[in-house]
């Protein structure tokens, strides 16, 4: 049976804490993990994808798109999806994000499009959001730590936005799937959400820019590292940290596009 879609503004009763991100929990590889992929091979606990890493003030702006993913709900309990553009937030918990989340709540489908700067908890979008629709998400220093994040829905035509005075460190960019936090007071493993189960999300004309902030953005593909920065292919793992629980493809071919899978397998690129 097909899931049912909620609205964007109305959350079930279960839902008694926003979902927050918090910087990625770096994990070791188990030894029976493959090391693949177009950058330096990394794991986490919370987050699957790719990350450029650099010094402080390089990332002024990151701009991509995806398809949102069908949640599976066969399971009555409560599982958490979310995916996502960032600035900040690989080595520090200076994150500025914008993207949606696909949830499970105890067999009810849920999906909503949200910005969010750490330590804050997520910002709710006033649009819906669907399985299947087209999300373009553009983040950008508009000034000296000024930023304007917008989602747009191209699938449906309507189009959001939040800027915010925000000091990130600017020392990375992220185009991630990740298990978000959900139980106070999100500084242990423990609280770190179950996977939802999801279609597999593929991440299309990903660019960055370290433009001076408040000058317009001069995009390069985001899987080509500029200057001094690291191209990370991150893994995600159980609480455990031995089974691999989400996957990200190589690069394709532009350098501006991978997909994330659930579980341990490698999945194409995209064409």
């Amino acid at each position: 049976m097909a899931p049912a879609t909620l609205s964007a503004t109305r959350v079930p009763a279960a839902r008694t804490l926003p979902d927050l991100t918090v910087p990625r929990i770096p994990a070791p590889f188990p030894p029976r993990v493959a090391r693949y992929g177009s950058g330096v091979a990394e794991a986490a606990q919370n987050w699957a994808g790719y990350a450029q890493s650099a010094s402080t003030d390089t990332f002024s702006a990151i701009t991509g798109t995806f398809k949102v993913p069908t949640v599976t709900t066969s399971t009555s309990t409560e599982q958490f999806s979310s995916q996502w553009f960032g600035i900040g937030g690989d080595t520090d918990s200076t994150l500025i994000q914008a993207g949606v989340e696909a949830d499970n709540l105890s067999g009810t489908a849920f999906y909503r499009a949200w910005t969010e700067v750490l330590p804050q908890a997520e910002h709710p979008l006033s649009m819906q959001i669907h399985p299947g629709d087209t999300v373009d998400v553009t983040i950008v220093e508009i000034a000296k730590n000024s930023w304007k994040m917008t989602l747009a829905d191209t699938s449906t035509g309507v189009e959001a936005s939040r800027k915010v005075h925000y000091d990130s460190s600017g020392a990375s960019a992220e185009a991630i799937l990740e298990r978000p936090c959900i139980q106070s007071p999100c500084d242990a493993i423990s609280d770190l959400a179950n996977l939802a189960p999801t279609t597999a999300v593929t991440f299309e004309q990903v660019m960055t820019a370290t433009s001076r902030p408040g000058a317009a953005p001069t995009y390069e593909p985001f899987m080509v590292s500029p200057p001094d920065a690291t191209l990370q292919d991150i893994t995600m793992l159980d609480n455990s940290g031995s089974t691999v629980i989400a996957t990200p493809s190589n690069a394709d071919a532009e350098g501006d596009g991978f997909t994330v899978a659930d579980g341990s397998s490698v999945p194409p690129p995209p064409s």
